[in-house]
């Protein structure tokens, strides 16, 4: 009797186990955000300095602090990658004037038809303003130029996390890319008595 009971305890308890056990979605693995595969721009200056300037409200419907990338840290590593400095004196700043993604609630349908409804739910606003200034020896400004990368994404209802992770990464890479590609003509155009190719 007292075997039959102890053996009813541990199948018991073996249950209650595996109903406790929960099968989390695995993690979306995201593919990394990098130019270094891109020839760096080498600029006529003795250091790089970058300055993120925006602050994030680290609270919704700011949801940058979220992202499993933020366009602050894509924009650091993109200045890292693909400026050099190659020079003796003055500088380069690059300024990360505004980086924020914000989640808006969209209007869906509540009516018994919505049921039937897969809707948007939600939309991300981004916006990465970037600047890159040239200082002098004194560390005075003497030429800058600015690039504004926007995006705006929308998901469905019951997206999962994974999801919507991958939506968000895909919005910081299109937005970096784009300042990527805007700087690259900018900086020649604008700063090429600095570039030293």
């Amino acid at each position: 009797m007292f075997v039959r009971a102890s053996r009813l305890m541990v199948a018991l308890a073996a249950l209650i186990t595996l109903a406790a056990c929960e099968t989390k979605p695995p993690v979306a693995r995201l593919a990394e955000i990098s130019f270094a595969g891109k020839r760096p721009i080498q600029l006529d200056v003795g250091q790089l300095e970058i300055v993120p300037e925006y602050q994030s409200p680290a609270k919704r419907p700011h949801v940058e602090h979220l992202m499993p990338v933020s366009p602050e840290a894509a924009t650091v590593r993109w200045a890292q990658e693909r400026l050099r400095p190659v020079g003796r004196t003055g500088s380069a700043r690059v300024v990360i004037k505004d980086a924020r993604v914000v989640e808006v609630a969209l209007k869906t349908d509540k009516s018994f038809t919505g049921m039937f409804k897969e809707e948007q739910a939600e939309r991300y606003d981004a916006v990465l303003d970037v600047a890159i200034q040239i200082l002098d020896e004194r560390h005075m400004p003497v030429a800058d130029v600015l690039a504004r990368a926007t995006r705006s994404r929308t998901v469905p209802e019951g997206v999962s996390l994974n999801e919507r992770d991958r939506v968000l990464h895909d919005v910081t890479e299109s937005l970096v890319r784009d300042i990527d590609s805007q700087m690259d003509g900018l900086i020649r155009s604008y700063l090429g008595r600095w570039v030293a190719e």
